[in-house]
């Protein structure tokens, strides 16, 4: 993988060399050197090939900068199984973002109505109490004044009864025709940015 001029950066797991053995993989197991132009050429030896994913190239940027924000938004797929703490999330992802206004977040809501707090609901509330607290300002983002959910409409909530669910690995395909039927309405750009993450986290100031 790569050369000299190309150090490791750290290292990838592969999968289990025992499991993988079992399985008749003798090859490419366990922890590995990461080099990234490795992946610029996919291990083709011709420099025709070179392309490297992690950098964009000017006639795929759709008349965007090759680097930054401006001009795209944050997709973010949150599937949330009965989770108290979705709310919370949802607010400790706004009101701690460095552009909150460039969100938008798509929740999987996996709920029982009449035991569980709908997600942005308890999310209206929360913010609200929040900029009763701090009279708005930096701390919930700001938004008009007598708006006392900012960013509720940055908020995709697609609920399924929780007696429905089948596991994080069909919530997660549930969001993925989320994202494709907005994809095909003009609502994600290819040039958007898309994170997925559960929906009992917390985030970094500024992030």
């Amino acid at each position: 993988m790569g050369n000299e001029k190309d150090p490791p950066i750290g290292q990838i797991f592969l999968g289990n060399p025992v499991n993988l053995k079992k399985a008749g993989y003798t090859e490419g197991s366990g922890n590995v050197d990461y080099i990234p132009e490795f992946e610029c050429t996919g291990g083709s030896t011709n420099p025709a090939d070179k392309q490297c994913p992690y950098q964009l190239r000017t006639p795929d940027a759709m008349g965007l900068g090759l680097t930054g924000w401006d001009g795209r938004l944050l997709h973010i797929n949150m599937p949330s199984y009965r989770d108290p703490l979705c709310p919370r999330t949802l607010l400790k992802l706004f009101t701690k973002a460095k552009r909150p206004f460039d969100i938008r977040v798509r929740v999987l809501q996996q709920n029982i109505p009449e035991e569980d707090d709908p997600c942005l609901d308890k999310y209206c509330e929360m913010m609200a109490d929040l900029r009763k607290e701090t009279g708005g300002g930096d701390t919930s983002k700001g938004g008009p004044a007598g708006d006392e959910c900012p960013h509720k409409d940055q908020v995709f909530i697609h609920h399924i009864n929780a007696k429905e669910a089948a596991g994080p690995t069909y919530a997660r395909g549930l969001i993925g025709q989320d994202i494709r039927e907005a994809y095909e309405k003009k609502e994600i750009s290819p040039q958007d940015f898309c994170m997925s993450t559960d929906s009992h986290m917390d985030f970094e100031p500024h992030w």
